[in-house]
C-alpha cells in the first residue's frame, strides 16, 4: 500500500453532520441530523425555486456554495 493510502483522513457520518451543523447558514434547511446530503439538496433547490428577490437568490447561491464544499468532503473523506 503507498503511502499515500495510508495517511488518507476518512470521515465518517457523525463527523459531516457536525460540519454541516457548524455551517450556519444550514440552520433553517432539514437533513442535516444525521447526515443526508440529499435532503439538504432538497431543500436548497426548493428555496431556489422560491425565491423571489435578488436577495433570496444572494441567499440560495450561498447555500449552493457551501453543499459543494460538502460535497468534496463527502466524496473524497466520507468513510463508506
Amino acid at each position: 500500500m503507498s503511502d499515500r493510502a495510508e495517511k488518507r483522513r476518512v470521515l465518517t457520518e457523525e463527523d459531516m453532520t457536525f460540519i454541516a451543523e457548524q455551517l450556519r447558514i444550514l440552520d433553517a434547511y432539514p437533513g442535516v441530523v444525521p447526515w443526508s446530503r440529499a435532503e439538504l439538496w432538497a431543500a436548497v433547490l426548493d428555496a431556489q425555486m422560491s425565491a423571489t428577490t435578488r436577495r433570496e437568490r444572494e441567499a440560495v447561491a450561498e447555500l449552493v456554495g457551501a453543499l459543494r464544499m460538502l460535497d468534496v468532503l463527502e466524496r473524497h473523506f466520507l468513510r463508506k
